[in-house]
């Protein structure tokens, strides 16, 4: 995990090309002093940061963000509530393509897709 402590997760399903994460987000990390005090927001890169890591969990290798066609931030996250991760890829040696959706209560939050390289 590249930010230590920043959030816990659950798997929740897993298929050979897809799989499914709740992720809560630690209100009590540091990052939310600063971003924004009194009204804490996950920042965006987060977002990209976790769904790597949990990517990477997924196919059993570390990966490496090489290219993103679409990411879209839809709404904020306030780090009280959980989050869905729903995750879908396909090799295309040498890379995984990764189709990421980010879901708080029913309602999509972010989106994503993206090139990445193992490493």
């Amino acid at each position: 995990m590249l930010i230590s402590g920043l959030y816990t997760m659950e798997q929740l399903s897993y298929t050979d090309s897809s799989c499914r994460y709740s992720v809560y987000y630690n209100p009590l990390h540091p990052l939310y002093a600063g971003h924004f005090p009194g009204h804490p927001v996950t920042p965006g890169v987060c977002f990209i940061q976790t769904a790597t890591e949990l990517l990477a969990e997924a196919v059993g290798a570390s990966l490496r963000l090489t290219g993103a066609r679409q990411i879209k931030f839809l709404q904020m996250h306030t780090p009280e509530k959980p989050l869905l991760f729903e995750l879908s890829w396909r090799e295309e040696a040498p890379s995984l393509h990764g189709r990421i959706s980010i879901f708080q209560d029913d309602t999509c939050i972010a989106k994503m897709n993206a090139q990445f390289e193992r490493t």
